[in-house]
């Protein structure tokens, strides 16, 4: 598959995120979106994330740190309807995010791995 609309779209999603823009982030996000931290055992509801972004952004606070991406790997299922981005950092730590096409990309889980 042609990984060129799904990068358009993490690549919208991830300058809203550096942005702080939780409405656009909302409309990548599917409803259930959580982010799993597997080292602290935590997981996150994009709603909690959304009002921790939200208050943020209100106080100028809202600075998240770029990551130094060494690879990123595209692995489609079979129907191409789902894609896991495996992330390799270039410090060793691995993120991975879960993506489901259903008439539009909406990412479904963003994982720190440990």
């Amino acid at each position: 598959m042609d990984t060129t609309q799904l990068e358009s779209i993490r690549d919208i999603w991830m300058d809203a995120f550096f942005t702080g823009n939780y409405d656009v982030l909302a409309q990548y996000e599917d409803q259930k979106f959580k982010v799993v931290y597997e080292q602290d055992g935590r997981v996150e509801s994009n709603y909690t994330r959304y009002d921790l972004i939200a208050h943020a952004v209100q106080n100028g606070v809202w600075k998240p740190q770029k990551l130094d991406v060494e690879a990123e790997d595209f692995d489609f299922d079979v129907d191409n309807q789902h894609c896991k981005v495996l992330i390799s950092l270039e410090d060793r730590r691995k993120i991975q995010e879960t993506w489901v096409y259903n008439n539009e990309w909406k990412i479904t889980e963003l994982r720190f791995l440990k």
